[in-house]
């Protein structure tokens, strides 16, 4: 990396350090994408908790919850004695069977992270057990009900800066594939499948990335400019939208990446993907 993209990615990442501390994330809900530019494409999740139905406080105490641990609690007591006492939750029926999910949206604070969703299904009259959860992606409620899950913000600091990112202007630069979409329906959530065309991106984009010459990661940062995470992006799209097959997935990386560190970038993809899986039931 050159001495002025360090500075610059130094810079950049003190300045967003600053701007979480200097105000509420709840308050704004917008974060940082790969373009290091704000987007607030999350005034749709905002909508979503603004639209649907709020169990009242006074109501809240007669609300059931049997949570992941198979525990039984009183909403109002769950509110109160998790990190979720100042999350937004609403009623909302997502997959359309005539009953109606809970569903929680957090924020958990800290530089560049993290958006959490639970979804609780109803099993009984006031009575919800633990159906998903969805962490660390920066999530966007869409209008269909289907949950736009982005992986940025687990692959942020792969081998490089979180603002860092590979740049191409050219009409034949890499096309983004790092958001997943997921659907709910009957209490489980599940990723839509890829198709031929995601494949063919995936494949194009992974073909142009391995045929830029190599480049070393800084010595003491240990970061180049972005390209290993845009590999690693695209690798995880295809990971997830393609039933989860490792083996195919080692397959795609093995074809397009041949620099000397290719074992170290695939034990560190590897090692993330299953961080991922432990926090998200999708």
């Amino acid at each position: 990396m050159t001495t002025s993209g360090k500075i610059m990615g130094l810079f950049i990442n003190l300045f967003f350090a600053c701007s979480v501390q200097a105000q509420d994330p709840r308050d704004t809900l917008v974060m940082y994408q790969k373009d290091s530019a704000v987007v607030p494409e999350t005034e749709k999740t905002v909508l979503f908790f603004q639209n649907n139905e709020r169990i009242p406080a006074g109501q809240q105490s007669k609300i059931l919850l049997i949570t992941k641990a198979k525990k039984t609690i009183k909403l109002s007591t769950y509110l109160k004695a998790t990190d979720l006492w100042n999350a937004d939750h609403v009623l909302a029926d997502i997959d359309n069977d005539g009953k109606k999910e809970l569903l929680f949206s957090n924020y958990t604070g800290g530089s560049h992270c993290c958006d959490e969703i639970y979804i609780y299904k109803n099993i009984a009259v006031n009575k919800y057990q633990y159906a998903a959860r969805m962490f660390a992606g920066h999530t966007v409620i869409s209008d269909s009900n289907e949950f736009l899950y982005g992986l940025y913000e687990n692959f942020g600091y792969f081998f490089t800066c979180y603002a860092c990112t590979y740049i191409d202007t050219s009409d034949a630069a890499p096309i983004d594939v790092s958001q997943l979409t997921l659907r709910y329906n009957k209490g489980k959530l599940t990723v839509k499948p890829g198709d031929a065309e995601l494949k063919s991106i995936i494949n194009d984009n992974l073909s142009k990335l391995g045929e830029l010459p190599f480049q070393k990661p800084d010595e003491d940062l240990h970061q180049d400019e972005g390209i290993r995470k845009e590999i690693a992006l695209n690798l995880a799209a295809y990971y997830f939208s393609f039933r989860k097959n490792l083996v195919e997935t080692q397959k795609l990386f093995n074809k397009y990446y041949k620099h000397p560190d290719a074992k170290t970038i695939w034990s560190a993809f590897t090692k993330e993907l299953q961080h991922i899986r432990s926090q998200n039931d999708f």
